[in-house]
This record gives C-alpha cells, sequence and structure tokens, in this order.
C-alpha cells in the first residue's frame, strides 16, 4: 500500500515538473495559472490533466485541436512515480526523504530542460544549492560541512576543467550549468559522491557519445568532434545511481563494501 501510494504521489509531482519543463524555459511563471495546450493555447479540464490516464485516454492528443501530445509528459510523469517509489523503497519513512525527494525531482526536471533546450537553469540549480545547504543544518543525511565542500569542490572542478579547455581550444566547453549542477549535487550529497558520480556519468556520456557518431555516420567524415550532446542528464543519472543504490554497484565493479 505504501509503495502504490509513493508511486501516485510521483506520479502527481511529475505532472507539476512539467509544468516547470514547459515554462520555465519560455521565462513564464511557473504558477501562472492552470495549464494550457501549447498549439491552440486552450486552458485543459481538470480531467485532461490527470498523470497518464488523460494521455491514454485521449490517444496523446489534445482535445480541443487535435495536436500530438509531447511524449515527454507521460514520460516525466512516470519517470516521476518510479522515482518516488524507489526513494520510498531505499529510505522508507525516513526524514531524510525530505531532502531527496526535492533533490530527485529537480534533476528530472534539469534533465528534461537539458534535452529539450540545452540549458539547465540557475532558476533551479541556484535555489537548489541553498536548499541543500540549509537541510544539511537540519537532517540527518549530511553534516553541513560535508554539503558545503561538495558544493565547492563540484562547482570549482567543472569551472575548473571548462576555462582549461577554453584556453587550450578557443571554444566553449564544459558550461556553466554543468558547473552550478554538479555543485548542487555535492550540497544534497556531499563531497564524497562526486568522484562517483563523475566517473559514472563519463562512461555513460561517452557510450552515448559513440551510439550518437555510429547512429549518424558523423565519424566518417570527422563530425565526432563536434558531436553535441547536453551533459544534465548523465550528471543526474549517476547522481540517481549514487543515491539509491552506489554500495551495491561499487561493490559490483570494485569489490568494495
Amino acid at each position: 500500500m505504501a509503495y502504490a501510494l509513493a508511486f501516485l504521489v510521483g506520479l502527481a509531482l511529475g505532472s507539476f515538473l512539467n509544468v516547470v519543463i514547459t515554462r520555465l524555459p519560455r521565462g513564464e511563471q511557473v504558477m501562472a495559472g492552470r495549464s494550457r495546450c501549447p498549439h491552440c493555447r486552450t486552458t485543459l479540464p481538470w480531467r485532461d490533466n490527470l498523470p497518464l490516464i488523460s494521455y491514454l485516454w485521449l490517444g496523446g492528443r489534445c482535445r480541443f485541436c487535435g495536436a500530438p501530445i509531447s511524449r515527454r509528459y507521460p514520460l516525466v510523469e512516470l519517470a516521476g512515480g518510479i522515482l518516488a517509489t524507489a526513494l520510498w523503497w531505499r529510505f522508507p519513512a525516513s526524514p531524510v526523504l525530505l531532502a531527496y525527494g526535492p533533490f530527485c525531482g529537480a534533476l528530472l526536471a534539469l534533465s528534461a530542460i537539458d534535452l529539450e533546450h540545452r540549458l539547465l537553469p540557475d532558476a533551479v540549480t541556484l535555489p537548489g544549492i541553498a536548499l541543500g545547504l540549509a537541510l544539511a543544518l537540519v537532517l540527518p543525511h549530511l553534516t553541513f560541512l560535508e554539503a558545503a565542500a561538495g558544493t565547492a569542490a563540484g562547482g570549482a572542478l567543472f569551472f575548473g576543467i571548462g576555462w582549461v579547455y577554453q584556453r587550450l581550444t578557443g571554444r566553449k566547453g564544459m558550461g556553466g550549468g554543468d558547473a552550478k549542477l554538479l555543485a548542487f549535487i555535492g550540497a544534497f550529497l556531499g563531497l564524497q559522491s562526486l568522484p562517483f558520480v563523475i566517473f559514472i556519468s563519463a562512461a555513460l556520456g561517452t557510450l552515448a557519445g559513440i551510439g550518437v557518431v555510429l547512429a549518424t555516420g558523423n565519424w566518417r567524415e570527422g563530425g565526432w568532434r563536434a558531436a553535441a550532446i547536453p551533459y544534465g542528464p548523465f550528471l543526474a543519472v549517476a547522481a540517481l545511481v549514487y543515491l539509491l543504490g552506489h554500495r551495491e554497484l561499487s561493490r559490483l565493479l570494485w569489490g568494495g563494501n
């Protein structure tokens, strides 16, 4: 019963995150009224905003204009449900859910925005860093020093890599948004999480880059050098892996405790 309730709560939060993902990159107020069809701008009734159910009932199309509804909406809702269930499984009835719930929601929203717009909004990462540091003062998941060290090291590392790359090549490499995202991750998971997060995200990003290059055939003309893949989702996935199962994965990969 608890898992079913967690899943339903996650679905509802995923529906709210879709509003954030849609409105924030446009510069709109997140709480600016009810949801509207992005095509005909018709305000949607409540029955068209039921997580997953409405998408399936409407056949993935707007009731009023018939335009297709992006698959991102049900996917984010489903991801929210799965993440909420996984968090409850990992930390059942624990007060640390007050920290890790918003953390996972923000990672999901940032990943979707980065995939769609190549953007990691400061409006999410910077308040997220402040929230992570504040929660470390009152919740038992981290000490404040661990959170502060994670924030400082995460931000400084990626800002430094980006600066060196630009000086050596004359081209912008690691974006400032990625540095702020890693600082955000450090604020919630601490300094000790960063080596794991960086290693896993780099491995996932490399595999994805190879897949994209092979699928598009850009390698034949040296186009692999210019393959642009947003890195934020890989950092987010690596952070979630650390949060939910880094001990098990570490034992599997390196035989640690």
